[in-house]
């Protein structure tokens, strides 16, 4: 009897839950299916919502979305052209008891999964309208599985993409009345297969490969970082009206340690103890024969402060890295380059806090390259931070380097090359600040002969050619120490252009070094 009364209890059990099951299949998932379409589709959108399918989840106490469609409202004034596709969404451990009495929103997990978003719309802050939330909402954690997104500027040719990005948000909370925005997210882990940005003027194109943040560790790593040019050499330059510098590269095994997503992301600070580049590869062109912009420009070191949040990178390391910098000079047919190759460098304390206005802290770049891929070059550059004349120190040697190895870059710049000769080292230290570089610079070399050519046809053997080579030859020293004489010592002096960066100020201080170590007669 017992037996055949539990079998009854439990027919019973499972026809109430297979009646419930066909009630919610049939009537409630539906009526919720239709009250989500309408409630994210009204009248008052821009985009209409379409959800194919709803289920209930009663044991997890959950609701799963299937194929999810929006799209934005073709009659709609103004129409952004953008579509999005989400495969599911899954809300687990829903506390409905506090949402329905107390607006107070708690879900376990959401899980969003094969979600793409492509369109057009303005990528200003203006476009996007804030969102005001009327809830409490907590959610442990979201899980953001497979995004992809091509998106672009409705108002320039700006665009954005990323293929199979995975994103990770743990902790989430939204107060009452708060905007939605990316500053509630505040731990989170992401990684994609590829992200590329392309520049509003569509002249450069961005592509990360491999990107892997992780809040645990704070660490961000790239398989490969390129900045490609959209336009070859002369057709980039062609399209600016002044000089523009060409620049390519490619970076790859990037890693940032101690650094703060989140924070970057709410308010732009720059954080990081280590930043390491595995490798670079770097071409740089210009075409000097296009007009020079005349505008003044800042120091190397105002870059940093005028930094608009705070920046504070303790260290920046170059493991392995080639630059190559060709520029076609005004009246030369051809262009010609210069080359550093297997440079390591180091970067130390960049920073911008305005606690070492009375705290003392200093700036250091230390590096060595092959100049040309023949002669060891070594750089240490030193400067106080916050100083108030943005003073510098830079100090450098450089090895054995046979003189014709720079015919590269002096035939087609300086129209001189040199047929003979050998520098046997060299070494300089000079002091610099917002106006005026000097030091010294002692220049070892021996049996240089130059020859000078013609800047239309690259004839070396013409008479002018021929006198000007004689007389080339006769004011520039074949070597130093001349046989029985004293090493001489060159003079660095030099005044800062106020339209030049960095790189262009320590050039000329160096230059006028080497002209006073060469010249028979230096001008004071």
């Amino acid at each position: 009897m017992k037996r055949v009364i539990l079998i009854k209890i439990i027919g019973v059990i499972v026809t109430l839950v297979i009646l419930i099951k066909l009630l919610t299949i049939f009537f409630v998932e539906p009526g919720i299916r239709d009250k989500i379409n309408a409630e994210l589709s009204g009248e008052n959108r821009s985009y209409l919502v379409e959800t194919d399918k709803v289920h209930i989840l009663i044991i997890r106490s959950g609701v799963e979305l299937e194929n999810i469609k929006i799209r934005s409202k073709e009659e709609q004034p103004g129409n952004l052209g953008y579509n999005g596709v989400i495969g599911s969404m899954k809300f687990k451990g829903i506390r409905l008891a506090k949402a329905i009495f107390k607006k107070d929103i708690h879900i376990r997990e959401v899980i969003i999964s094969n979600s793409s978003i492509t369109g057009k719309f303005p990528f200003t802050r203006e476009a996007i309208l804030p969102v005001v939330t009327p809830f409490t909402i907590r959610i442990s954690n979201i899980l953001f599985d497979t995004i992809d997104i091509a998106v672009e500027n409705s108002s320039n040719k700006q665009a954005f993409y990323v293929k199979e990005g995975v994103l990770k948000v743990y902790g989430l909370e939204i107060k009452k009345q708060d905007t939605l925005s990316l500053s509630i997210i505040n731990q989170f882990d992401f990684s994609a297969k590829k992200i590329v940005s392309v520049s509003p003027n569509s002249m450069h194109s961005y592509t990360a490969g491999g990107v892997i943040y992780s809040e645990a560790s704070n660490s961000l790593t790239i398989d490969s970082f390129f900045v490609h040019p959209n336009y070859t050499d002369y057709d980039f330059t062609s399209r600016y009206q002044f000089q523009t510098s060409r620049v390519e590269a490619v970076f790859s095994n990037i890693c940032l340690y101690d650094f703060y997503a989140a924070d970057y992301i709410s308010s732009g600070n720059l954080v990081s103890t280590w930043i390491e580049i595995g490798k670079m590869d770097m071409k740089v062109f210009r075409d000097k024969r296009k007009e020079f912009r005349h505008i003044n420009r800042p120091v190397f070191q105002n870059l940093i402060y005028n930094y608009p949040d705070n920046i504070q990178i303790d260290s920046i390391g170059l493991l392995d890295g080639n630059v190559t910098y060709t520029e076609h000079a005004e009246e030369a047919n051809k262009s010609g380059g210069i080359s550093f190759n297997e440079i390591n460098a180091k970067i130390y304390k960049i920073s911008n806090d305005t606690i070492y206005k009375t705290n003392s802290a200093f700036l250091e770049f230390k590096g060595d390259a092959l100049l040309m891929g023949k002669g060891r070059m070594t750089i240490l550059l030193k400067g106080r931070i916050f100083d108030s004349h943005n003073r510098f120190s830079l100090d450098g040697t450089l090895s054995e380097l046979d003189a014709n190895e720079l015919n590269p870059i002096l035939e087609k710049s300086a129209f001189v090359y040199a047929t003979s000769g050998k520098i046997d080292a060299m070494n300089f230290s000079f002091m610099a600040d917002n106006t005026k570089a000097t030091g010294e610079m002692t220049m070892l070399y021996h049996d240089l002969h130059l020859t000078v050519k013609n800047k239309r046809t690259d004839d070396t053997t013409a008479f002018k050619e021929r006198f000007i080579s004689f007389v080339a030859n006769r004011r520039v020293l074949d070597s130093n120490p001349v046989p029985g004489g004293e090493v001489r010592v060159g003079i660095i002096d030099s005044e800062r252009d106020p339209e030049r960066f960095l790189i262009h100020y320590c050039f000329r201080a160096l230059l006028s070094g080497m002209k006073s170590s060469f010249l028979r007669y230096p001008k004071k």
